[in-house]
């Protein structure tokens, strides 16, 4: 029975592809512009085995080992023309050739949300390494049609082990694989969401925790006075990164807290007043998400409002092109309960390895 680990993490660029004639074939003309990735949306992963090849001709295994290949997924916005294909490169710490994947590439027409994800394949086992390190890799879009290669995304990816449960027999003498996501903590989204109101948004965020689940608790709170409310039994979190199994420090588990009272602003035509709505617009200012973590303070994220109701923008996210609405803040971590977190881990992982100019953890 295999385990897979699931790692996160993200990168977004824009990228052009040059013009191209009309094939006859091709029902449509290739489009110049390309597509983006949302950098926050990139999750490099661990894919175990059981058993590990030392080299792809020997005759047989080594059964009592582990070893690992990368997995790799990210969501993008359109267009991605005819002709188009992902492709996901690995190289070794040392800088030699890896292992490549071919994935699945989606038509997309401009500002079209898609999700790319590397195959999954048993012939990858003889691929499986048992080494750790910094793992370079590149998503490059090669278009045939178009005659481009076109790389839009580097980063390294942070692998390391851990000795799992030794109580448990199938995991004596075993080591785990994972790739760090610490430096996803301090980092928190926050947008006005569209998908539950286009004309009357309400304000969401994202933040991360590390370790077992546990109760939240978010309190939107304007000029020292709690606005709004937000309970989350910290049971069903929307993104999950497991380091793997009989690991004492749990997973990275991706929170997102819509107060849904909190509208940014009204630009509903019906006869619906939202009597009972908070509006950004009417209250711009300085504003804090304070969470508590089974009753105890455990992160603090503060942001400005604009009079056009929308959370200032900072310039990190603009500035590294991270694609999309959201905007990226700090969070300060509070507390103890992120068992094992490395506070000094957004200085050098972050992105994998892509630092955000302008993005400083509380």
């Amino acid at each position: 029975m295999r385990s897979i680990i699931r790692t996160v993490i993200v990168v977004s660029l824009f990228a052009s592809f040059l013009p191209a004639q009309r094939a006859s074939v091709v029902a449509t003309s290739l489009t110049a512009a390309g597509p983006t990735i949302l950098k926050r949306t990139i999750e490099v992963s661990t894919y175990r085995f059981l058993r590990y090849w030392p080299n792809p001709s020997a005759r047989e295994p080594q059964y009592n080992t582990w070893s690992w290949v990368p997995r790799v997924s990210f969501e993008l916005l359109g267009p991605v023309p005819g002709g188009g294909q992902w492709y996901v490169d690995f190289q070794t710490p040392e800088g030699k050739p890896w292992i490549s994947y071919k994935c699945q590439t989606d038509e997309l027409q401009d500002d079209v949300a898609g999700k790319v994800q590397t195959p999954t394949s048993d012939d990858d086992e003889k691929k499986a390494i048992t080494q750790t390190g910094l793992f370079p890799f590149k998503i490059r879009l090669k278009n045939a049609l178009a005659g481009t290669d076109t790389v839009m995304f580097e980063g390294k990816a942070k692998v390391a082990t851990y000795i799992p449960d030794q109580n448990i027999p199938e995991y004596k003498g075993k080591r785990e694989f994972y790739v760090e996501q610490d430096w996803r903590l301090p980092m928190g989204i926050i947008w006005l969401n569209p998908t539950m109101d286009e004309n009357v948004p309400p304000l969401s965020m994202s933040i991360w925790f590390k370790g077992a689940k546990s109760k939240l608790d978010a309190f939107l709170v304007h000029n020292g006075r709690p606005i709004a409310t937000v309970e989350n039994s910290g049971s069903s979190p929307e993104g999950e990164i497991k380091t793997g199994v009989g690991d004492p420090q749990g997973t990275w588990a991706r929170h997102t807290f819509t107060f849904a009272k909190v509208r940014g602003f009204n630009k509903d035509t019906s006869a619906n007043s939202y009597a009972a709505m908070y509006f950004l617009d009417k209250n711009p200012g300085d504003y804090e998400v304070r969470v508590l973590r089974d009753g105890k303070l455990a992160r603090v994220a503060k942001f400005t409002v604009g009079t056009d109701g929308w959370p200032s923008d900072n310039g990190v996210a603009a500035n590294n092109k991270l694609g999309g609405i959201r905007k990226v803040i700090g969070v300060q971590v509070i507390g103890d309960q992120d068992k094992g977190y490395n506070p000094q881990s957004w200085k050098t992982d972050m992105m994998y390895g892509n630092s955000l100019a302008g993005f400083s953890a509380p």
